[in-house]
Parts: C-alpha cells; structure tokens; sequence
C-alpha cells in the first residue's frame, strides 16, 4: 500500500510540474520559462523538477509528449469489436476533439518549434511518428471498406491529409465555422466510404447499367 502511495504521489507531482511547465512554455516562450518559475508554479523546489525531469530541455520534451498522449491513446484503442464504418466514425470524431480541445497548445508548440532550432528535430520526429500512426490506423478501417480497385492505403492517406490540412488552417483561420465546414467535408469524405461498406455504394456505372 505505502509503495502505491508512494508512486501515485510521484505521478502527481510529475503531472503539476508537466502542467505548470506547459502553461508556462505556451505563455512565456521556452526561453522566457525558468526552472524556479515552473517550481513556483507547481509549487515544489528547484530540486525536485530537476530530480523528475534532469533539466529544462528533458522537461520541455516531455511537455510536448504530453500533449500528444491523449492523440496516440485515442489511436491505440482497441477496435476490434467496433465494425468498421463506426471505427471510421470514431477514428475522426476523437481526432476531431483532440484537435478542438488543445489548438492553442499545438499552435504555441508549432511556433516554438520555429523560434527553437534545438527542438525542431524532436518535435518534427514525434509528430511525423503521431501521424503515421494516425495513417496506418485509418489504412486498416477504409481497407474493410474501400471499392475494389481502389488503394486503401491511398485512401487512408488522403483523409489524413484533409485533417492535418483542417488543423494547420484552423491555426491561421480559428473562426468555429469555417473550421467545422472544413472538418464537415471530411465526415462527408468518410460518409461515402461508410456507404460503401455497409453495402447501399451505388456506383455511376451501376445506374447506367440500370
């Protein structure tokens, strides 16, 4: 029992210093964040961040690790009982909130991998890694449901695309409308796939036949 309170005690102490780290890099810039000013925020000594974290480049990475986990955990469910029109439904709606739910974040992160050349590797490493993950995800679920003849991995490919596109202008165009009518034609792109899928796919050529 002591062990467990100890660990839980740990991970909570690691979660203020993330949190408080992460407001800070977003307000301040990295270069403008001090180790003390992310203790006082998180309301532990200099020693303890620097005894979780090793220093203030460690602690900036796990930052930005941070805020990717809830992406790579939505990706990493298990949908194995979940058919795949839904799964497709899902796959998008959880992409959707992560995107909604922390866009400043990624924007001051974006711009931070601009102004810091130190971090732009790691940063560009982890989210090019996130977005394979996000592609090879949405591969499996449109190649249940993809015409014959059509490449699924193609098809994956460019919803993913029309997302990261949605997000990057919603960076520069945050206005709610314009980017839930960008995200809506992504559902619409997914709709037809879905069709597919569930087997009422009717094809220019079959109507003609008709």
């Amino acid at each position: 029992m002591a062990k467990r309170d100890t660990e839980a005690g740990k991970a909570a102490t690691q979660e203020r210093i993330l949190s408080a780290a992460t407001e800070l890099f977003i307000s301040r810039s990295y270069e403008g964040t001090t180790i003390a000013d992310i203790a006082k925020r998180a309301r532990v000594g200099r020693a303890t961040v620097f005894w979780h974290f090793g220093d203030k480049r460690g602690l900036f990475r796990e930052a930005f690790s941070r805020l990717l986990a809830p992406f790579r955990e939505s990706l990493e469910r298990d949908f194995a009982n979940v058919d795949a029109p839904k799964r497709l439904e899902e796959q998008l709606a959880s992409s959707e909130e992560f995107a909604r739910t922390h866009r400043a974040e990624i924007a001051a992160f974006v711009r931070l991998a601009v102004e810091s050349p130190d971090f732009r590797e790691t940063m560009i490493s982890k989210l090019l890694g996130l977005n394979q993950l996000f592609a090879d995800s949405l591969t499996r679920t449109v190649a249940e449901l993809a015409p014959p003849g059509h490449d699924p991995k193609l098809l994956g490919l460019g919803i993913m695309l029309a997302f990261d596109a949605n997000l990057l202008l919603s960076l520069f165009d945050p206005s709610p409308r314009a980017t839930e009518e960008r995200a809506a034609a992504i559902r619409e792109l997914a709709r037809l796939l879905e069709s597919h899928g569930r087997g009422d796919f009717t094809t220019r050529s079959q109507i003609s036949d008709d």
